[in-house]
């Protein structure tokens, strides 16, 4: 059958008249046309029917990412090489069927890699260990070898090769040319390999303003989504030359860190009276406490034989009220005991005397974590006056005109 075609093709030559060649060329782009149609809905159904009955998530993936449909493209451009000898520059029309057929080999090789990394990205390690970079570089590759065999297909082979060998001595251009891509390699591969930086991250980096999570790891940039929705594109080599903060390691260990201090005003640390001591030890998270100093207290001061109480060791609020916080903090059930929990005084300034919470939470969500911080110093700004202690607060126009009044 197509050699009675060719013999009857041949019979438009580019010497017969223009309308003979238009009609043999709509009668090749009709074929053209039948092939694909045959290939896309008969050939591409059974491949449908084949992929979807099988377990392999691969072919399935491979379907979607439309590898099929690349090749069924193939067809036509078969049906155009055979019949290219019986036109009088069949030479050409062939070179263009091969610059074809290498850009659909092209593309399908560009949808099987994207596939790979599809799959890739569904293995429970793909975060720790993103390979998009690298096949951003087998994708670099393929183009120049399809660029070389392209020139090779309507040039001289030897040109072609000249121009790759020719590549060595350009090396110094392509480094220029191809700084962020190769630096963002290097920079991926020691991310990688040292588990500096995955996707799902949540790292901060102020130079670039960026506070919030990775949501993507390329061959030249690091995509990070802030809080606030906005998109920051990092270079992938600028983690390697400059410092980030990566908060992953808190949220593995399972403990968010509270480090906050309130100023007491040191005009109202005293020590205790027996009218405080009593109320105080009314107070369920100091009964213990106030008992077993007690005890020590009277012991060490008996012992020393002290002639002066002011000689001895007394109880004072600012302690007491230290006691109290940790005892809290150590039975509220949003604190992470198994981590550091002190409740310590830091040197006093102009402002008071700062007495600081360092401890942890067991839950690292945001909201939640700036909940829980609330609630304990909302509970340590009331319990501060049973203590007999004040809050230190600069000077308000209320408290001048205060003054004003009290004169």
């Amino acid at each position: 059958m197509v050699t009675g075609i060719e013999k009857w093709l041949s019979k438009f030559d580019i010497n017969n008249t223009w309308l003979s060649i238009v009609i043999a060329i709509l009668i090749i782009v009709l074929i053209c046309f039948v092939i694909q149609k045959i290939t896309k809905y008969v050939i591409l159904n059974i491949i449908q029917k084949i992929v979807y009955k099988t377990d392999n998530v691969f072919d399935e993936i491979l379907y979607e990412n439309k590898v099929f449909h690349n090749i069924s493209h193939i067809g036509p451009a078969l049906v155009i090489y055979i019949f290219s000898n019986s036109f009088k520059y069949s030479e050409l029309i062939q070179e263009f069927v091969y610059a074809y057929i290498l850009l659909i080999l092209t593309l399908t090789f560009f949808r099987i890699l994207d596939a790979i990394q599809q799959i890739y990205r569904t293995r429970e390690f793909a975060k720790s260990r993103p390979i998009k970079g690298i096949m951003q570089v087998i994708k670099i590759f393929i183009i120049i070898f399809s660029v070389m065999f392209l020139i090779a297909i309507f040039t001289d082979s030897s040109v072609a090769w000249a121009m790759l060998s020719g590549v060595g001595g350009m090396s110094a251009i392509i480094i220029l040319i191809f700084r962020d891509s190769i630096l963002g390699l290097v920079a991926g591969i020691q991310l990688s390999t040292n588990n500096l930086l995955k996707i799902g991250d949540w790292i901060e980096m102020n130079q670039f303003g960026a506070d919030g999570e990775v949501i993507d790891i390329s061959l030249t940039n690091i995509t990070v989504e802030n809080w606030d929705k906005t998109l920051v594109n990092i270079p992938a080599y600028k983690f390697i030359d400059e410092s980030f903060k990566n908060w992953q390691g808190m949220i593995d260990a399972g403990g968010r860190r509270i480090k906050r201090a309130v100023n007491i005003n040191i005009d109202s640390i005293k020590f205790l009276d027996d009218k405080l001591y009593n109320e105080l030890l009314e107070i369920d998270m100091l009964r213990d406490y106030l008992v077993d100093k007690q005890k020590d207290i009277v012991t060490y001061n008996k012992k020393c034989n002290m002639r002066n109480e002011m000689n001895g060791r007394r109880l004072t609020n600012v302690g007491t009220f230290r006691a109290y916080i940790l005892e809290y903090l150590k039975r509220n059930p949003n604190i992470h005991n198994d981590f550091t929990l002190l409740v310590r005084q830091l040197a006093p300034t102009y402002k008071g005397l700062p007495i600081e919470i360092y401890c942890f939470t067991n839950n690292t969500a945001w909201a939640d974590y700036e909940g829980i911080m609330a609630d304990i110093f909302d509970h340590i700004f009331a319990i501060v006056n049973y203590f007999d202690l004040e809050i230190y607060q600069s000077p308000s126009n209320y408290d001048f005109q205060q003054i004003a009044n009290d004169k």
